[in-house]
């Protein structure tokens, strides 16, 4: 029986904040400006405490500028996780060993890569930095063929589920 009051007071809350959004945005930016400073403090520390939360975010902003997430992955929570890992993984990585990691695009997104989690690799900051835009023909078009392979599975699963 909980879940179910979890779940009404759930929806009580979304169905508020959408009632009440002008209201509820007008105190967030009065707090705001009325604790600059301690708001500044929590993002900082919370940005050090999660950096591949951050790296993650970045890396999708950059990837939705640049329309560079494939259709049917773009609302999939499965792919979110991949994703989720991936940053997550790198993180350990560099904690682990001591050397700076990156996630790195094997085909970069300003060639027209797809933010996808099969098209990401992690690599140290060294390699990465040296590896720069430059494209394997090769990894491209097996790049390709993954994401058109996932885009047929994708519509697979869409029509037996309708």
């Amino acid at each position: 029986m909980p879940h179910k009051c979890k779940e009404a007071k759930k929806a009580y809350k979304k169905a508020y904040r959408e009632a009440n959004k002008e209201s509820l945005a007008a105190y967030h930016k009065a707090y705001y400006q009325d604790n600059k400073e301690k708001a500044a403090a929590y993002y900082k520390v919370y940005y050090q405490d999660n950096k591949e939360k951050n790296n993650e975010r970045q890396a999708k902003r950059q990837a939705l500028k640049l329309n560079q997430i494939p259709v049917h992955l773009r609302d999939c929570p499965k792919e979110k996780e991949r994703l989720q890992q991936t940053y997550k993984l790198c993180h350990l990585f560099t904690k682990a060993t001591g050397v700076l990691h990156h996630v790195d695009h094997m085909w970069p997104l300003s060639k027209g890569g797809p933010h996808w989690s099969g098209n990401l690799q992690i690599i140290t900051a060294k390699e990465n930095l040296s590896k720069g835009y430059k494209i394997n023909e090769d990894v491209k078009n097996t790049i390709q063929e993954m994401l058109e392979e996932e885009e047929k599975l994708h519509k697979q699963k869409d029509e037996q589920d309708a």
